[in-house]
């Protein structure tokens, strides 16, 4: 399974967005920044985050984005299926006849399902406080901080 840039985005945003959790609000101008992001296409990930609940917004100098719950809340299967589209979050093969279903066919239907349920299990058992304090521990402790 490979990811779109949306989301790959999507989540170095909000990794960062963790990590600054007790501190306040980052601008999208620093969060591009720190992330080596695009900032046009990371305000249209941001906005769609916003839209989906995972964050809230501040105008103004002070202002920016900063998440809307503890990280310990917010699953990545949520946020995947926000900006990939709950289709990903579906199994994607649904069964066909099975009377005209080959033995292979049926053997790749049975691991695609598997592998589906799999892929669901983890996303949604994965939360972004887990995630981020894995990137924390491999990474040597270098987060961000304002």
């Amino acid at each position: 399974m490979t990811l779109s840039k949306r989301t790959q985005y999507g989540l170095r945003a909000l990794i960062c967005l963790a990590d600054a959790y007790e501190h306040g609000y980052l601008q999208t101008k620093e969060l591009a920044a720190r992330e080596q992001l695009p900032t046009k296409f990371l305000e249209s990930i941001l906005s769609a985050l916003t839209r989906g609940k995972f964050l809230v917004s501040k105008i103004g100098a002070t202002g920016g984005y900063r998440l809307a719950r503890h990280p310990s809340d917010i699953l990545i299967g949520d946020i995947i299926a926000r900006l990939e589209g709950k289709k990903l979050m579906e199994d994607q093969h649904p069964p066909s006849s099975r009377s005209a279903e080959r033995p292979g066919e049926l053997a790749v239907r049975i691991m695609q399902v598997k592998l589906s349920a799999a892929l669901r299990e983890v996303l949604s058992a994965t939360s972004l406080a887990s995630l981020a304090e894995q990137v924390s521990q491999q990474s040597g402790g270098q987060m961000y901080y304002i």
